[in-house]
């Protein structure tokens, strides 16, 4: 199948729920204005919280699904311009309050919120304020099923693989990947800046073990802490390949058509992985560390 996707890169304002809302609609009109027949919005982890923020602040400003201010906001735009929206938040447990979760919400065409995914791999201070996911929702669209992973479960082969081997048709990525933690002889400029290599790395990897078209949205910026965000949001096709990317570190949005249809056109030919699996060798995937 052949649709439009288009991935927002912005830069969030930490703790300021009302300003990230505020500029993820402008994004959104300025996407569907200038590409009306895109079908599919994707935007970074957390935008509309910030990242590094205190526990208290995720436990103030996150939302409960299907009823949150983002939700309510969002839905209705996905609705007027009949397109999908992808999102990072913080949920809250709709039955244990306490419980939050750092989350991407997918929303239908017709404004309806088909759910969320919890991220799997929560990384480092993010320990302090969610729980781990334990599931891989696929999400069954008019665009196919997509299957959605949030920053740090990128780096874990495995949660594509479950995805791919459950009949996904694209992956998606909301995420936060950050610069190098500061080190002697480190600027954001530096060569040593590997960050951005990894992540080029590992989405091309994913993609390409599962013959399956991958968007990823990427934040930029700081929250005036100690991480800072390289953008680098990118499109690719299924075999890892670049369509679009937006490579500097400055807000804006990339987009192409992809056509989904390749992968199994891909997966006939020399790219047979599924077809040369065998599964009932690789028990020591789920074996503890």
């Amino acid at each position: 199948m052949k649709f439009r996707v288009s991935c927002v890169q912005m830069e969030p304002k930490l703790g300021d729920k009302s300003y990230n809302l505020n500029k993820m609609e402008e994004y959104i009109h300025s996407v569907m204005d200038e590409y009306p027949d895109t079908r599919l919005i994707v935007f970074p982890e957390l935008c509309t919280t910030g990242y590094e923020g205190e526990p208290e602040q995720f436990q103030e400003l996150a939302e409960t699904v299907p009823d949150g201010e983002s939700m309510v906001r969002l839905v209705a735009l996905a609705r007027k311009y009949h397109t999908h929206i992808v999102y990072g938040f913080a949920e809250r447990d709709a039955v244990l309050k306490d419980v939050l979760y750092n989350a991407a919400i997918m929303i239908d065409e017709d404004g309806k919120a088909l759910g969320t995914y919890h991220k799997v791999h929560p990384f480092a201070d993010e320990k302090r304020w969610c729980r781990a996911g334990a599931s891989l929702p696929i999400f069954d669209t008019v665009l196919g099923k997509i299957g959605i992973q949030i920053c740090w479960d990128t780096a874990f082969p495995e949660i594509s693989r479950c995805y791919a081997v459950n009949g996904a048709d694209l992956l998606v990525i909301s995420t936060n990947w950050e610069d190098p933690y500061e080190i002697a002889g480190w600027t954001k400029d530096s060569p040593i800046n590997t960050h951005a290599e990894d992540w080029d790395l590992i989405t091309s990897a994913r993609a390409f073990d599962n013959t399956l078209h991958l968007v990823a949205a990427n934040r930029v910026g700081d929250d005036g802490k100690t991480l800072s965000f390289f953008g680098r949001s990118k499109i690719l096709d299924p075999r890892g390949k670049t369509i679009a990317s937006l490579d500097e570190r400055k807000e804006g949005f990339i987009t192409a058509e992809i056509d989904t249809a390749i992968t199994q056109q891909k997966r006939a030919e020399y790219y047979c992985f599924f077809k040369d699996r065998q599964p009932e060798v690789y028990a020591d995937i789920i074996r503890k560390y």
